[in-house]
């Protein structure tokens, strides 16, 4: 009896800290965003061990136990929408990051920039779709159809937009296969099987937003800012912008719940995948706005789930 209690007890306590960074989710965002920034030695070391790929593989996995795989059957539904999305957002995606590009005049970083328009949906934004009630399967699908489709075609569409070498199709599911793929599917397997019959759901939801604020600190400790870099920024608000009004317009018609789970994935690219493309196909320099990009998508996703809130 008194283990139950204790259990019990934790269990509220974990429901409290999950209710609490739910509510301050879009400062909390903003607060480890300037702590990656003005304290970054840890961060950075951090990174260079592979720990962005680590955080990204956690928060997957939480996000994944969520959902189940017989949940994924309800994308029927949604197939027509998707179909929909995958097409506006390859072609237009892509377009929207060149037009961006041409406010960067260094050709590396205008390859940083050209990147984020052929990256798969970003991994953090199938979590906001969950924290702002939206549905998650439908996301995750996106999730997982748009990174099918950033392996087949970002190394032919980088090369129309000017890029010197292919990306690595390998290296890349490789990549995709282990931080996105597999954790996505452990996540599911939990939540289907339920050894735990539910009582692990507020630790799912604690450290799946804890591991969301890792990332953000993770991220913004790789930036090194210039003055420079102001009109990089402005490039990838101008594209962060367009990308959330394409959207708002692919989202138009839809219920609530299914909003969120078009207009976030839509807007919010992955930036790790990005980085990597960018260093393959313009090389090394060309990576670095995506640190600055990552900051955006993310203070993003959680502006949206704010406002869903609100709304």
């Amino acid at each position: 009896m008194a283990g139950n209690e204790i259990v019990s007890g934790r269990q509220v306590g974990l429901a409290g800290l999950a209710g609490f960074l739910d509510r301050f989710l879009l400062p909390l965002v903003l607060v480890f965003a300037g702590l990656g920034v003005v304290l970054p030695g840890l961060g950075r070391r951090l990174d260079a061990n592979g720990a962005i790929l680590i955080t990204l593989a956690v928060l997957v996995f939480c996000t994944g136990s969520s959902v189940t795989f017989a949940d994924f059957k309800g994308l029927r539904a949604a197939s027509g929408r998707m179909a929909v999305v995958l097409a506006a957002t390859t072609v237009i995606l892509p377009v929207l990051a060149w037009l961006a590009s041409r406010l960067v005049t260094e050709p590396a970083l205008q390859g940083g920039v050209m990147a984020a328009g052929v990256a798969p949906v970003e991994v953090a934004s199938v979590a906001f779709t969950g924290l702002a009630g939206g549905e998650v399967v439908v996301a995750a699908g996106l999730l997982i159809a748009s990174t099918l489709l950033t392996v087949v075609l970002a190394g032919p569409i980088l090369r129309l937009l000017g890029a010197q070498s292919a990306t690595s199709q390998l290296g890349l599911l490789a990549t995709l296969t282990l931080v996105v793929a597999l954790p996505l599917m452990a996540g599911c397997a939990m939540r289907a099987i339920d050894p735990f019959g539910g009582r692990e759901r507020p630790l799912m939801d604690v450290l799946g937003t804890a591991s969301l604020l890792v990332l953000l600190w993770e991220i913004a400790s790789e930036l090194r800012l210039h003055a420079s870099d102001a009109v990089v920024a402005v490039a990838l608000l101008v594209y962060l912008a367009g990308a959330g009004v394409l959207g708002w317009l692919l989202a138009r018609g839809v219920s609530s719940t299914r909003r969120s789970a078009v207009i976030l994935p839509t807007a919010m690219r992955d930036f790790a995948v990005a980085a990597g493309i960018a260093a393959s196909a313009f090389g090394v320099a060309a990576a670095a706005p995506l640190g600055i990009y990552g900051v955006m998508v993310l203070v993003f996703g959680a502006t949206v789930v704010n406002a869903s809130r609100r709304g």
